[in-house]
């Protein structure tokens, strides 16, 4: 039945085509369910890729994927669901103090992600404690975590462990699978809110179009710097997203424009103590002051669609200069 999929896939140019977003599902149902093997997810998946999975693809997988997901899991209460799964090269990764802030405002906030998918890379999990961000691995202690500081990491081994083998697949074909798309976008909790960091400029628009096939209320996507969840103020940035109102979901995309027009794009020290040295005003990094701000800005539209851009940024500077430097 499975090699039916690959078919579909991998006819010839006038037969081919993608699958539909149930075709998509029952065919990784299939192999969670141990109907195939991983030889046959590996070429459908590979065959997706060469020509780019399609929105209809990425919402199968992303159910089929979200069936896994413990019931527990839907229970607590949080606001934000951050996927964090590229890391950081460049520059250090500027987002946690954007969530710590956020934190610090009362925003219950879930981050999540996977340290092993690329090791030349600096991992956020890697920099959470820190920044006294702790990790749960069940759905009781991130409960008691977020009771206690609105803000908790979860590694994709806690809420999805079926897809752990599945993501080091990247390193057997050398190629991201569409499974690295679908990955940021399990938003395990349910949070009414999410926010995704692409690396490769359209793959916004995709991430959108499958969350408003998968349900997804609230979620924005934009091509973040080295792929993370994180805006670039040196660059204009295409936000797409889903926007809910009176129960009604829309597609939407927004352009932001750069934040910072002369500075420098030098890498900076990638490191935790860098951070934390920035956080507590010890040091002073442009750069860094408007990554923050770009980014807490981003999130405080999403949360008030009525605010304008510039409302949305005068509030998340008065938030990052108000933060309180006592971790």
């Amino acid at each position: 039945m499975f090699s039916e999929y690959i078919k579909l896939t991998g006819r010839g140019e006038k037969g081919r085509r993608s699958l539909t977003q149930q075709e998509a599902y029952d065919a990784l149902t299939s192999y969670l369910n141990g109907d195939a093997d991983l030889l046959q997810l590996a070429v459908l998946l590979m065959l997706q890729r060469v020509r780019c999975e399609t929105p209809q693809e990425a919402a199968g997988y992303i159910q089929a994927l979200r069936d896994t997901i413990a019931k527990e899991w839907h229970t607590l209460d949080v606001d934000l669901d951050w996927p964090c799964f590229a890391g950081k090269k460049r520059q250090p990764p500027w987002l946690l103090l954007a969530a710590k802030v956020l934190a610090q405002q009362g925003k219950r906030i879930v981050l999540h992600g996977f340290s092993a998918v690329d090791a030349l890379k600096f991992q956020i999990e890697a920099a959470c404690p820190a920044l006294n961000i702790q990790r749960a691995d069940t759905p009781e202690q991130a409960r008691q975590i977020l009771m206690q500081s609105n803000i908790c990491y979860l590694p994709l081994s806690a809420y999805c462990p079926k897809l752990v083998p599945l993501l080091a697949l990247r390193e057997k074909v050398g190629l991201r699978t569409p499974l690295n798309t679908v990955a940021r976008s399990l938003n395990p909790t349910s949070a009414p809110f999410a926010i995704h960091g692409v690396f490769h400029k359209g793959y916004e628009k995709l991430h959108a179009q499958a969350a408003l096939l998968t349900g997804e209320v609230n979620m924005i996507a934009f091509k973040g710097e080295g792929g993370e969840s994180e805006i670039n103020p040196r660059v204009s940035s295409t936000v797409c997203g889903v926007k809910t109102k009176k129960v009604v979901s829309s597609y939407f995309e927004e352009e932001w424009p750069t934040y910072l027009e002369q500075t420098s794009g030098a890498h900076t020290e990638v490191s935790a103590d860098y951070l934390l040295s920035v956080w507590s005003g010890e040091v002073k990094d442009e750069y860094g002051d408007a990554a923050v701000i770009c980014t807490l800005a981003l999130l405080l539209k999403q949360f008030n669609s009525d605010a304008t851009q510039q409302e949305s940024i005068q509030l998340a500077k008065q938030y990052w200069h108000n933060r309180n430097k006592n971790l």
